[in-house]
């Protein structure tokens, strides 16, 4: 069933329809379905990892070098999920699930100016769904 409960123009109904193609006979189609699936979250982790923390450019040429980088990336990325965890518990806009780019524009950087007002200069700071003073 689709989240938005949308309904489909040539079947009318509103479902995804998805298909599995697999030489495996032996296996029965639950265990199939969750194996693709599991493979499906592991090729997500690979994606965050590439586009998030710069997996698709090697920064260095030796193999070695390239490992340890690989490895700092990773341990990175779940210190990340963690700090994003703890943060999503005390701030309501944020969500666990946001990748990086998207916690940086939404959490870290914000449009702000300084305005004189009073002779003094205060910092105002714009945002849609919070209120600063």
């Amino acid at each position: 069933m689709k989240k938005d409960g949308q309904v489909d123009l040539i079947t009318q109904d509103a479902y995804e329809y998805r298909g599995i193609l697999t030489n495996n006979f032996e296996t029965d189609v639950v265990a199939l379905v969750h194996f693709y699936n599991q493979r499906g979250r592991m090729e997500r982790q690979f994606d965050i990892l590439k586009n998030d923390f710069g997996w698709n450019s090697m920064p260095f040429s030796t193999l070695n070098k390239n490992l340890v980088f690989l490895y700092f990336t990773a341990i990175c990325r779940n210190i990340y999920n963690k700090v994003i965890d703890y943060f999503s518990q005390k701030v309501k806009t944020l969500k666990p699930c946001f990748r990086l780019k998207k916690f940086l524009f939404r959490f870290i950087i914000r449009p702000a100016k300084w305005v004189r007002q009073g002779r003094q200069l205060k910092l105002r700071i714009y945002s849609i769904d919070r209120s600063y003073p």
